[in-house]
């Protein structure tokens, strides 16, 4: 990827997209189309406590021609970073035993207060570097789903250092450094940004949207950045494509905090959105004072970063590759054999010669046999097999259901119980040479029982 000018080489690394529950407004893909329109060659989408849209971002980057980044915006826990949280929202506050009280001072429902709760949280970025760093990514955010309410993943600064490798933080004006900066704490900040470097790689992150104190923040976060050593990234949180969406926005916000949509949402700033590298180089002079030499490489260093943490969907993700179990031996070899067993136990001849439904069944099975070969899917066969096998051995009933039961092979091989040529079923609506995706084999177990089946299935194959 060749460097432009330094407006032009702005890449936007805080994106949330309609993924991010009442929070976030457009999808992914017009996201990606916009940002390509707008000459970038990366973007990054950094959804709220999640990876819901991760893999439509990348597709989508790939269809725009642009690399794709990942991330993720999390909540820290209450009290896991020096002089804990801080701050009130303007929603409402903590009323004791009784639980989180809304604006107008009614206590709220148990869920309801959790939401608010996580809605007051400090939050961090973080970013994905190659395979690792996305592997990372995945179990810290399911980590924090374990370790929040429900509904209301956190992390806390030793959760990511358990899961730091091939991550980055950035630390904006949301997270407990940038609390700390906005009540003018800089000692604080610094004891924070201190205990960060300890546990991950650590970026700070600007953010100007011209909203009352967000300049004086982000030029004491700058300040602090160069007192400290720390990269210093501008950012524009982008949670919309243009500012006609702004309202939008305000409309979430008060659904999400649980208030009225007063004036206070309505003059809110509409300035999250996907902006231009002219428009974010106005926003490093403003932080700056001036275009100068601090401003360029403020816009610049999003593109240098861009470049460590942009992924491959194939290489990085796995987007469009086929990943499938591994059995000891020959996989194809193995399926034959069973499916020969089966065929002496489904359709038993008669001794010297062979009855018609033999030899039909033995006309389907090479059919099907030669389809699953040249597909490579061998393995997905045996391992269902084994799982239907592990299910009944408990006694819970399991039986399949959908165009798997077309397949004569899912038949012979335990997997269903019915006969597609007595039935006249046939396998091309369950697999065919032309399909690109893997085949869906549904197994339907008891409904009481259903915890039961999984607890075998993760034993025998781990978590």
């Amino acid at each position: 990827m060749a460097r432009m000018s330094w407006a032009d080489d702005f890449v936007h690394l805080h994106v949330a997209s309609s993924y991010s529950l009442r929070y976030g407004v457009t999808g992914p893909a017009a996201l990606a189309a916009h940002a390509a329109e707008l000459g970038m060659l990366a973007l990054a989408l950094t959804d709220r406590d999640g990876l819901y849209g991760a893999v439509k971002h990348a597709v989508a980057c790939a269809d725009a021609g642009i690399a794709p980044i990942l991330g993720a915006d999390m909540a820290l826990q209450a009290g896991s970073s020096p002089g804990g949280q801080g701050g009130w929202a303007e929603h409402g506050g903590w009323a004791g035993h009784g639980g989180w009280a809304g604006h107008d001072g009614r206590l709220l429902n148990p869920q309801a207060s959790v939401r608010l709760r996580h809605e007051d949280a400090a939050r961090i970025t973080l970013l994905a570097t190659g395979a690792r760093g996305w592997a990372s990514l995945c179990r810290l955010v399911s980590a924090a789903h374990q370790a929040g309410e429900r509904g209301a993943p956190v992390v806390t600064p030793d959760l990511v250092a358990a899961h730091a490798e091939g991550l980055a933080v950035l630390l904006g004006p949301a997270s407990d450094a940038g609390r700390a900066i906005a009540a003018r704490r800089p000692g604080l900040a610094a004891a924070i940004l201190a205990r960060w470097r300890e546990r991950a790689d650590v970026v700070i992150e600007l953010v100007d949207h011209h909203g009352p104190g967000d300049t004086f923040r982000a030029t004491r976060m700058l300040r602090l950045a160069r007192d400290t050593g720390i990269p210093a990234v501008l950012t524009n949180a982008v949670r919309y494509l243009d500012p006609a969406d702004g309202p939008v926005a305000q409309v979430l916000d008060a659904a999400r905090r649980l208030t009225p949509l007063g004036r206070s949402h309505r003059d809110a700033s509409t300035r999250a959105y996907l902006a231009s590298g002219m428009e974010m180089a106005r926003v490093a002079a403003r932080i700056c004072g001036v275009p100068d030499s601090v401003a360029a490489d403020l816009l610049a260093a999003p593109w240098d970063l861009a470049q460590r943490w942009a992924l491959d969907p194939g290489r990085d993700l796995g987007i469009g590759g086929r990943f499938l179990p591994e059995t000891a031996g020959d996989p194809f070899a193995l399926l034959r054999a069973r499916c020969e067993e089966g065929l002496d136990r489904r359709f038993p001849g008669i001794t010297g010669r062979m009855t018609t439904g033999r030899m039909a069944a033995r006309r389907r099975l090479g059919h099907e046999l030669a389809i699953i070969a040249r597909t490579g899917l061998a393995s997905y066969f045996l391992t269902v097999a084994d799982v239907a096998d592990l299910i009944r051995n408990q006694g819970i009933r399991c039986s399949i259901r959908g165009s798997g039961a077309g397949s004569l092979v899912n038949y012979l091989i335990g997997i269903s119980g019915i006969d597609p040529i007595e039935h006249d079923l046939i396998m091309e609506r369950f697999l065919s040479e032309g399909r690109t995706s893997l085949p869906d084999i549904d197994l339907d177990v008891e409904s009481a029982r259903r915890i039961e089946a999984y607890r075998v299935i993760f034993g025998a194959y781990g978590e």
